[in-house]
This record gives structure tokens, C-alpha cells and sequence, in this order.
């Protein structure tokens, strides 16, 4: 034998219609703010993504005029070369990356040292530039 059906009432069928009703409409404000939320984070990608290739080529752009002015500077200094008698220009030029800010206070007072000593074994020639 078949199992017997409860007979379903008006009143039940128009509270679960009810029910669905206000789910739909839940699901529909979901998937509206969910749709916004994910086309504000892609607008957000999209801005970082711009600003990023804009600091990238920033740092290139500042790259570039590093390189140009080392060797402007280098230029000069072959120049003057016999003006800086005991100057390695090379070793002025190099990059302390690996070095902790209180070695560059130290090889800063390093170099100090060393120009006042080579200053003083030049004698007059440093003054009469000056």
C-alpha cells in the first residue's frame, strides 16, 4: 500500500510561499553585494596593478639617471685625476648594500680619516684650491 499523503492546507502552502518568497529575495540582495564587493576588488587590482608598473618604471627611470651620473662623475674625476692622487674612485662608487647602517657611520668616519690624511701629506695644494 501506498503511505498516505497529508493533505496540505492553504494556510501551510501560503506560509511556505511566504518563506520562499523571502529567501529569493535574500539570495537576490546576496548575490547583488557579492557582485559588488568582487567589482570593487577588481577595480582595486586594476588600480594597484597601474601604480605598481608606475613605481616599476619610476625605479628604472631613476636607474637610468644613477648609471648616467656615476659615470658623469667618473668623466669628471679621470679629468681630474691628478688632482686626486690616492683617491680609488671605484671604491667611492661601490654599492654598501650589504652593510648595516652603523658599518656606514664607521666607513664614512673611515673615509673622513683618510681624506684629512692624504689632505695633509698634500700640504699647500689643498689650500691653494680652495
Amino acid at each position: 500500500m501506498p503511505p498516505k499523503r497529508k493533505s496540505v492546507t492553504d494556510e501551510e502552502d501560503d506560509e511556505y510561499r511566504r518563506k520562499r518568497d523571502r529567501n529569493n529575495q535574500a539570495v537576490k540582495r546576496s548575490r547583488v553585494k557579492s557582485k559588488i564587493k568582487t567589482e570593487e576588488t577588481q577595480q582595486r587590482v586594476n588600480d594597484l596593478r597601474l601604480k605598481n608598473q608606475l613605481l616599476e618604471d619610476k625605479i628604472d627611470n631613476q636607474k637610468k639617471e644613477l648609471k648616467f651620473l656615476k659615470e658623469l662623475f667618473l668623466t669628471q674625476a679621470q679629468a681630474k685625476a691628478d688632482k686626486l692622487v690616492g683617491v680609488n674612485i671605484n671604491d667611492l662608487l661601490q654599492d654598501n648594500d650589504d652593510d648595516d647602517d652603523d658599518d656606514d657611520d664607521n666607513d664614512s668616519e673611515d673615509n673622513k680619516q683618510r681624506v684629512k690624511d692624504r689632505s695633509k701629506g698634500e700640504g699647500s695644494k689643498s689650500k691653494s684650491r680652495r
